[in-house]
């Protein structure tokens, strides 16, 4: 069962850039403990200029092993107490996703759908995932996550990926706004409702 972690960095006014400094930093301490991890800029939607690492672990055990070795790692330690001398930015998390459907992509470029969810019918709403699968390119990578250490548990996430924002633009032109996906988003509503879209690229 693989797991996601997410740590959002909302940036201070002018500490942008040492902000994400820090965040590639921590990926960094994070990869050499075992995790698969990125950083991405959120660049469209409520969270724009917010910056996300987000790791991959095989299961709740490895996630917590990764965790537990970072903690106490020299480097992790010492950003940490920077942080605490400079702010750049206000953390929040790290919170806990379990993957339930599709898989990560290395494409740089996420869209990123998040519905509200009550969980009596978050099994009718899993099952549609097929569906919307169907109705987009064969190249568009697609993941949906659920959360399980989050501040919201009632939520569904859905990521399409794109090589680029351009590309993007053409997936929403051609299969996002066609008649085959619309009507699966107009199902989907009887189970969930849309809460926000934001834009992820890669940094």
């Amino acid at each position: 069962m693989t797991i996601v972690s997410r740590r959002i960095l909302v940036p201070l006014l002018g500490k942008s850039d040492l902000a994400l400094e820090r965040a590639k930093s921590m990926a960094e301490i994070m990869a050499a403990h075992g995790a698969l991890v990125r950083v991405f800029r959120s660049v469209m939607g409520e969270d724009a200029g917010n910056i996300e690492i987000m790791a991959r672990f095989s299961n709740f055990t490895e996630g917590s092993k990764v965790n537990a070795a970072i903690a106490m790692d020299p480097k992790a330690q010492k950003l940490w107490q920077e942080r605490e001398k400079n702010p750049a930015a206000h953390v929040h998390g790290p919170y806990v996703y379990r993957m339930i459907f599709g898989e990560a992509t290395p494409q740089p470029v996420i869209m990123r759908r998040l519905y509200q969810v009550e969980r009596n019918h978050l099994k009718d709403a899993i099952s549609m995932l097929p569906e919307a699968r169907a109705a987009i390119h064969k190249d568009t990578g697609m993941l949906a996550v659920i959360p399980s250490i989050a501040p919201d548990m009632n939520q569904l996430s859905i990521a399409y990926y794109a090589d680029s924002l351009e590309q993007m633009g053409q997936n929403l032109d051609q299969y996002g706004m066609s008649e085959k996906f619309q009507a699966v988003v107009t199902k989907a509503s009887q189970y969930g409702k849309l809460i926000s879209s934001d834009v992820l690229v890669a940094v």
